[in-house]
């Protein structure tokens, strides 16, 4: 686990500031609280118009998709991460509890040392960016409530409107708890690996948001989706999905799995990393998230 894995010191300057950090989960900890949306971000966009909320959706989705394609590909190619992030455009990040200084701080120099650290940036900042998007759906929701549908409205039945209705409608799905701790299904943390051990036999239920699926260990492993269906699991980066470029496409009628919902990673060991990517979320056993990491 990442926590239990020390690099030498490393420094990089935030602002004024010169950190300094002996692990990556220094460096974990300190990026943990700065996933929460701050009080006066909130106060903003408690103010958004209907319309203004539907931008800022979109704007957030199309920013998580770029990053969503730098994770998966830093999965294989671990010094890739270095490139794509410093490639970006510093303004798409957000000011809020300084990210933008942050990734500006770690792109001054191209030392490949500090990927490790790039990649754990990008996932909080996803789930930054999570945060905001489950407050504008309230909001939204809210607001939809209080609103005076127009007759422009009422005549409006287009294919964005559908859309619409997809980003910022859609109700968290929550799935059942069970008594028993084995058999909980807990919501992966985005962007970070859950590590489990197969072992022949092992059966693993998986949610694609509510669409139960299963890893069923073996030669080969396989995935089985919610229609039944039997894929083997090849030994490398397999990617599950609506996309037709995902090495297991899901149903395209699913529209919330995400295009690339999630990742699982075999290595030659027989052990799998699993590391989702959704909107909607991927849920597992609870008693797998104790092993849960960036690396």
């Amino acid at each position: 686990m990442f926590d239990k894995i020390f690099y030498k010191p490393i420094e990089f300057t935030v602002g004024e500031q010169t950190l300094k950090f002996g692990s990556l989960a220094d460096f974990e900890f300190c990026l943990a609280g700065r996933t929460c949306v701050p009080a006066r971000k909130i106060t903003q966009m408690v103010k958004f118009s209907l319309d203004e909320l539907k931008k800022e959706a979109h704007t957030i989705k199309k920013i998580e998709k770029r990053f969503v394609s730098m994770l998966s590909e830093s999965i294989e190619d671990t010094e890739s991460i270095n490139r794509t992030l410093r490639s970006l455009d510093p303004q798409i990040f957000s000011q809020d509890n300084q990210w933008r200084s942050i990734i500006q701080g770690l792109n001054l120099e191209e030392k490949d040392e500090l990927n490790p650290f790039r990649r754990i940036a990008v996932v909080k900042y996803m789930q930054y960016l999570s945060s905001r998007q489950e407050i504008i759906k309230y909001l939204y929701s809210e607001k939809k409530k209080n609103s005076k549908t127009t007759s422009s409205d009422e005549g409006d039945i287009s294919a964005n409107l559908l859309k619409d209705k997809l980003v910022l409608e859609n109700k968290v799905f929550e799935p059942f708890s069970s008594t028993s701790k084995n058999t909980k299904m807990e919501r992966m943390l985005k962007g970070e690996n859950v590590t489990i051990a197969l072992h022949k036999g092992l059966v693993i239920k998986i949610l694609l948001s509510k669409y139960e699926c299963k890893i069923v260990a073996g030669s080969p492993n396989k995935f089985i989706d919610n229609a039944g269906r039997n894929y083997d699991l090849k030994v490398s980066k397999n990617t599950i999905g609506r996309d037709t470029n995902c090495t297991i496409m899901i149903d395209p009628k699913l529209r919330d799995v995400s295009r690339t919902h999630l990742v699982l990673e075999l290595d030659p060991n027989n052990t799998l990393y699993l590391t989702d990517f959704s909107s909607h979320g991927t849920y597992i056993p609870n008693k797998y998230m104790e092993s849960h990491s960036f690396l």
